[in-house]
């Protein structure tokens, strides 16, 4: 017998400011979009509580377990710029690079995206921040069960 898996449909319009930055997260249905002005800034906002919170730096096996977690509740979290992706994390995700970069497949880094959006040659770092923020939205999803 195999375990029971919820699949979540989720309905969000949040802004919020990091750092006096705006970030605007929407969901419909098993798609969750943040949009940030300025990702590296927001990305490090994140690690930072994560940190606080545990204790110790998020790494790739926390995004693995996380873009996992997320696939089994048919939900795509996606991080983006104003003016384009950066990384997508969960359902529907199979990217070599992914699994290459972040240790799981069900993260699609835009390596483009990632230089643009940080303003700096740090795609690595950046990525593993956003992993933070998909743990956050995880801690999230599992408040509201």
């Amino acid at each position: 017998m195999t375990p029971e898996v919820t699949r979540l449909d989720v309905t969000a319009d949040l802004s919020v400011e990091v750092d006096g930055a705006p970030v605007r997260v929407t969901a419909r249905g098993g798609d969750v979009e943040v949009v940030a002005d300025d990702v590296r800034g927001f990305v490090l906002a994140l690690r930072a509580a994560a940190t606080a919170r545990t204790g110790a730096r998020p790494g790739r096996a926390d995004l693995g377990g996380l873009a996992g977690a997320l696939a089994d509740a048919g939900l795509t979290a996606r991080l983006r710029s104003p003016a384009q992706p950066v990384v997508t994390v969960g359902a529907g995700v199979d990217s070599g690079l992914g699994g290459l970069l972040l240790g799981t497949r069900l993260a699609r880094p835009d390596v483009r995206g990632i230089v643009r959006a940080s303003g700096r040659a740090r795609a690595v770092e950046a990525l593993l921040g956003t992993g933070l923020l998909l743990l956050v939205a995880a801690g999230l999803r599992r408040r509201l069960r």
